[in-house]
């Protein structure tokens, strides 16, 4: 009591994420610093049996808050019978695991299994059966203190339910969101480039329209036209200008359409059909550094520790297939150590070393400004940095959901770091 400067009163409001009991309040003089509740309380509160909670009181609302309560929200809770360490149930289960070893308590949950009446959500724990196979369990919780949103794609986040989940949620007094959104190409490069000191670092994008092309090629001779809503690396177009000005282009996928055209009209109107009615945009091309022949870059998972201080988690470089200019996995590409890379390219330790803080920088000026600039809270991000040929650095793509890998060549520590870090920022996001 004297710790929390808890002043002494029969009654206190006790919270345990969104969900607020009234309860008795009863104080002991006893040898150990610690504090029971009731069995009744207990249940009203929705607290499981031997789980450890911290205590904090707040003193402006004269609330005693147990937690930190954490909901990883996803649209479904996947259960395949074969286990894939790149997909979202991999991800689901790791998180799962990794949310039993804190303290506090942390369960997935989607929008069909929130009870609004009563404040609560029927959220999910994995438990392993067997080495090869588990269950997930199902118990009663308070809405979270802290939602970390985990909703696998762009279609399931346009549905109507998800966005007024979402909204609800948000407007629950004791409630912190984070990672709310995918991005989009367009608006991030509109929120970015407002920031001056982040001009040397953003390639010149514009919306596609023939003009805006016309506009681009009269600058640079390689652009690439990208989905503004796209991922993965699919639907990218690479455009590059000859002497003569002929237009050559080819498209990314498994598929790929190698044409050229005469004019800006003659290109838009042949790759119609593979952008149908995506929005584009027209992005500057960067001739990247290249490991062995091949283009390569950077993807940093960028992540808020349990201070709430950004730093990189995760760094390893996407080297293009043979033959390809996009790096993305999905797309082909393969991964090498980042360490391996500079040290191939630079040679000296001061040069590498320069590079890394350039790179470390760069990733701390655009989270600060995204959030600034967008208003809203991010806890990780998946930044793809490209090197030119001259090693200036250079922000190719900003991911606000990236997938994160539950095996890994390099580190089994990084890895666990990686989903640690989001559960750790939401313990103190919820003030713990």
């Amino acid at each position: 009591m004297r710790k929390l400067s808890l002043p002494a009163q029969s009654e206190i409001r006790v919270r345990v994420g969104n969900l607020v009991i009234n309860s008795k309040l009863v104080i002991q003089e006893l040898k150990k610093k610690s504090y029971m509740l009731s069995p009744s309380l207990a249940r009203a509160l929705y607290i499981k049996k031997r789980k450890r909670m911290k205590l904090r009181y707040d003193q402006r609302e004269n609330i005693i808050h147990l937690g930190p309560t954490i909901g990883i929200l996803s649209t479904f809770l996947p259960n395949r019978g074969e286990y894939d360490p790149l997909s979202m149930q991999a991800e689901l289960i790791f998180l799962s695991n990794i949310g039993k070893t804190l303290v506090g308590q942390s369960y997935v949950f989607t929008p069909g299994s929130i009870n609004w009446s009563n404040n609560t959500a029927r959220g999910y724990v994995y438990k392993q059966v067997t080495p090869d196979r588990g269950v997930w369990i199902a118990n009663v919780y308070p809405l979270p203190d802290v939602v970390y949103d985990r909703i696998p794609s762009r279609s399931s986040e346009a549905r109507s339910l998800i966005r007024n989940t979402k909204n609800r949620l948000c407007q629950l007094p004791y409630l912190k969101y984070f990672n709310p959104s995918f991005l989009n190409k367009w608006k991030v490069y509109q929120l970015l480039i407002n920031d001056p000191s982040l001009h040397p670092y953003i390639p010149e994008t514009r919306v596609l329209t023939a003009e805006n092309l016309k506009d681009l090629l009269a600058k640079y001779n390689l652009l690439f036209l990208k989905p503004a809503n796209g991922s993965l690396g699919k639907g990218i177009i690479k455009v590059k200008r000859d002497e003569k000005g002929t237009l050559h282009y080819v498209t990314s996928g498994r598929r790929k359409i190698r044409s050229s055209a005469d004019s800006v009209a003659e290109l838009m109107k042949k790759t119609k059909v593979y952008r149908g009615n995506r929005a584009y945009i027209a992005q500057q091309g960067i001739l990247l550094a290249s490991y062995k022949g091949s283009p390569f870059d950077l993807r940093i998972v960028y992540q808020k520790n349990a201070r709430g201080v950004w730093q990189i988690s995760k760094s390893f470089v996407r080297v293009a297939a043979r033959g390809s200019s996009v790096s993305n996995l999905a797309s082909g590409g393969r991964v090498e150590k980042t360490k391996h890379i500079l040290k191939y390219l630079y040679k000296k330790s001061a040069v590498v070393e320069e590079k890394n803080l350039q790179i470390k920088q760069l990733c701390q000026q655009v989270a600060e400004t995204l959030e600034k600039a967008s208003r809203a809270n991010y806890g990780e991000l998946g930044l793809d940095i490209g090197l030119d040929k001259n090693g200036s650095p250079w922000l190719i793509e900003v991911n606000s959901k990236p997938r994160k890998t539950t095996e890994s060549e390099v580190s089994q520590v990084i890895v666990k770091n990686t989903f640690r870090r989001p559960l750790e920022y939401s313990a103190y996001l919820a003030g713990f």
